[in-house]
Order: structure tokens, then C-alpha cells, then sequence
């Protein structure tokens, strides 16, 4: 009995040992790695136009240095660099107006009485003065006629040698004066019937318009006084302090518009009669993280750096509505120009680059097989394949391609991580996406 339970015990030992070398050998053995996992993206062939390149800097759409078109102590200058002013609202600075409105209060004045002797010319006399004047002629007409009578009964007289030589000329003298001082009552009363003369209308409507235009020019001062920013946009400077005196002409602030910005960029000579006036422009801000905006070429500026030989062009961009473009900013510009032409485009995150030439791998049936091209233009995010070496819809890796070899296994992310596509590819012998099964290998093309 007790040798069954040794020999038991035995077994046991020996079978122990047996399973831990197992376990010890299955420790010691290498694990097979999974392929390495990668997102792919297809080639793609599209219309492109030639581009040229240049890089330049963001300018203000439009630049205003705000001077003072008076004279005159500043009473108030509010404004302060970096604030935000809008066109014909924003006061910038105020100039001393108290003398101005002085002369305005004379000029007042002035204008109401010209207006007033118009008026009396417009309306002529009145009824009244017209009795009067005519009661003055009768009065001298009766004056005259006895003058006459006087001076006929001292020519009878004198004829008959009863009156002398002096009282004949007496008579006739006053005979004279009286005449006189009727014809002038007759010519007052004529005038005064037929109104003033044109030439006088004319003379006191020219006083009015005269001293009204004294007036307008006054208040225009008194307006210029508060000085108005001529632009929406932001201050870049500044000049004036309260208590400062201000000279004609003397400069209060600077004013730029970012509502709309200019990209301006100096373009070569041999390559400047490739630009037009109205062709389209994308520009890359880098301190805006790369961000792309789009315009027109406004201006091609007619002459020449003498150094560089580059001639300035200019491309209008509508800015953000937080004003994200600021003046100052460094600017890639990309003008199209030519015909467009259908190019193969790869994705440029696939790139591999080599000492031989840029390359990607390809993905086909589970496995990568790498490609070498000529470098062709970049078009955005893509790299033209020039010579054929790619086609459209070609599926190239673009994410996971550092360390891949050709001809290795390779899982695509998004397709159950299995080697081949996963999901992607039916097994062997499957049914097809026709319902067909699919024709065995073994089979001969007779079948």
C-alpha cells in the first residue's frame, strides 16, 4: 500500500516538472506583432490653373493722417492709440470756438438787416407816402404858379418904368427856384410810383447773399472746431493734448480702415505680365495659423523697384468681422493664371521624402508597396504626380507611413484593424456584391 502511494506521488512529480518546462519554453518563445495600423486617402485628379507665388505683407485698405483746418487751443482730445472710430462720428479732438461764435452773433445781425432793405425795395412805397409826395407836389406846383403871377406883374412894371431892374430879377429868381423845387417834388412822386430801380434790387439781394455767405462760412468753422475721424477704422497715432495749441494744418491723429485689407506682395519682372487687374488671389496668414483667405488683384503698380526689379501688387481682402487681419501681418500670396490642365494629386501628408525623391506607399490587398515620382507643383494640400507613376482613386497611406517598408502587412484604421481592409474584402469563395459566388480559382477559363 505504501509503494502505490510513492509511486503515485511520483507520477505526479514528474508530470509536474513536465508541465512547468512547457510553460517555460511557451514564456521563452518571441509574440508575432500585429501589422501596423494606418489611415489611408485617395489620389485624386483635378482642373488646376498654373500659380505663382510671392510673399508679401498686410496694409490698411485706406491710410488718413487727421489734421486740424484751424487755428486754436485744444480743449478736449479723447482718443487714445488702438481705439476703434467710425467715419464722421468719432470726435478726436476739439479746438477752442468762442471767438467764432462771437462773429457769428455780428454776422447774424448784419444778415437781418440786408434782408430788411430788400424787403423795403421789393415792397416799393406805400400808400401813404405816395398821398404825401403827392401833396408836396401840389404844394410846390401852387408855389410856382403865384411866382408866376409875381414875376408877370413886375415885367408890367418894369415896362412901365414903375419897378426897377433888381426887383424884376428878384421875381424872376424866385419864380426859378420855385420851378426848380416843383419839377424835383414831380420827379419823387414819378420815382416813388414806378419802384426801385433793378440795379438797386439787385445791389441789396447781392448785400444779403453776401453777408448769408459770411454766415455759412462762420458756422463751417464752428463745425471744423470738433475734428471727426474722416474713417472707420483704429487709431495707429496720435499728436495732441489737451491745452496744446493747435497750428493750421497741424497733425491730430492717424486713422487706418481694416474693414477691407490690402495684401501687397512685389512680383518679378519676367513675371508681372502674367498678372491682371481682377484675377483671383489666395493668401495664407501664418500668424493666423495658416488660415486662407481669397481676393482680387486690385492694382498692378506701373513701376519697378530699382534694386529688386519687382513691381508691388496689390490684392483687396474683405477682413473678418473681429478685424483678424491687421496691418503689419506676413501674407503668402497664390495668383492663378493660364488655362486649366488636369493634374494627379496626391495628398502631401503622404509624402516620404528620399534622397532619390519624394515617394508614398500605396495601399493594395492588405500590403503597402512604396512608389517614387518627379516632384511636380504643390496645389494647396496636395503635390502633383507628374509622368503617370500615380492614377486617380489610388489609395496612398497618409497617417502611420514612417516606419512601413514595401511589401509589409498593414491594418487600415476604420476598417475592424484587420490586415487586407478588414471589413473591406470578402473571404475567398464568398458571395460578391452581385449576389454571384465567386468562380473557383481552380477552375480554367472553359470551366
Amino acid at each position: 500500500m505504501n509503494s502505490l502511494i510513492a509511486r503515485a506521488i511520483s507520477v505526479l512529480i514528474i508530470l509536474a516538472s513536465f508541465g512547468l518546462n512547457i510553460a517555460a519554453s511557451e514564456a521563452g518563445r518571441p509574440r508575432k506583432r500585429p501589422p501596423p495600423l494606418v489611415s489611408v486617402a485617395k489620389v485624386v485628379e483635378r482642373q488646376v490653373r498654373n500659380r505663382l507665388t510671392a510673399v508679401g505683407s498686410v496694409a490698411p485698405y485706406r491710410r488718413s493722417v487727421v489734421s486740424s483746418e484751424l487755428e486754436g487751443r485744444v480743449q478736449s482730445a479723447p482718443i487714445k492709440v488702438g481705439d476703434f472710430v467710425r467715419v464722421n462720428e468719432t470726435v478726436l479732438a476739439t479746438v477752442g470756438r468762442s471767438g467764432l461764435q462771437i462773429d457769428l452773433r455780428i454776422l447774424r445781425a448784419e444778415l437781418e438787416k440786408a434782408r430788411q432793405d430788400l424787403l423795403r425795395l421789393e415792397r416799393g412805397k406805400r400808400p401813404e407816402e405816395i398821398a404825401a409826395l403827392q401833396a408836396k407836389v401840389r404844394e410846390r406846383e401852387a408855389q410856382m404858379r403865384n411866382n408866376e403871377l409875381e414875376l408877370n406883374r413886375a415885367r408890367d412894371l418894369y415896362e412901365k418904368k414903375i419897378l426897377d431892374k433888381a426887383s424884376l430879377d428878384r421875381a424872376e429868381a424866385a419864380y426859378e427856384a420855385s420851378w426848380q423845387l416843383f419839377e424835383e417834388a414831380s420827379r419823387n412822386l414819378e420815382i416813388a410810383r414806378l419802384g426801385p430801380r433793378r440795379e438797386e434790387k439787385a445791389r441789396a439781394k447781392a448785400e444779403v447773399d453776401r453777408v448769408r455767405a459770411r454766415v455759412a462760412r462762420v458756422r463751417d468753422d464752428l463745425a471744423k472746431t470738433k475734428i471727426r475721424s474722416p474713417l472707420t477704422g483704429f487709431i495707429t497715432q496720435e499728436w495732441v493734448e489737451v491745452g496744446q495749441w493747435l497750428t493750421k494744418g497741424g497733425r491730430v491723429a492717424e486713422v487706418i480702415e481694416l474693414d477691407k485689407v490690402l495684401v501687397q506682395a512685389p512680383i518679378a519682372e519676367r513675371r508681372i505680365s502674367l498678372v491682371r487687374v481682377g484675377d483671383e488671389a489666395r493668401v495664407v496668414i501664418d500668424a493666423l495659423g495658416g488660415r486662407t483667405f481669397r481676393g482680387r488683384v486690385r492694382g498692378v503698380i506701373p513701376k519697378a523697384d530699382p534694386k529688386s526689379r519687382t513691381f508691388p501688387v496689390e490684392v483687396e481682402i474683405t477682413n473678418t468681422e473681429s478685424y483678424d487681419l491687421k496691418a503689419g501681418m506676413f501674407a503668402r500670396l497664390s495668383l492663378e493664371y493660364g488655362k486649366a490642365a488636369r493634374m494627379v494629386l496626391v495628398p502631401k501628408d503622404a509624402l516620404i521624402l528620399r534622397a532619390r525623391g519624394p515617394s508614398v506607399f500605396v495601399f493594395e490587398k492588405g500590403r503597402v508597396r512604396e512608389v517614387s515620382f518627379v516632384q511636380g507643383r504643390s496645389v494647396d494640400s496636395f503635390m502633383e504626380v507628374p509622368g503617370g507613376a500615380l492614377r486617380a482613386g489610388t489609395q496612398v497611406v497618409v497617417k502611420g507611413n514612417e516606419n512601413l517598408r514595401s511589401g509589409m502587412p498593414v491594418r487600415v484604421q476604420g476598417r475592424g484593424g484587420r490586415p487586407g481592409g478588414g471589413r473591406g474584402g470578402p473571404p475567398r469563395g464568398g458571395p460578391r456584391r452581385g449576389g454571384k459566388p465567386a468562380a473557383d480559382s481552380r477552375r480554367g477559363a472553359g470551366g
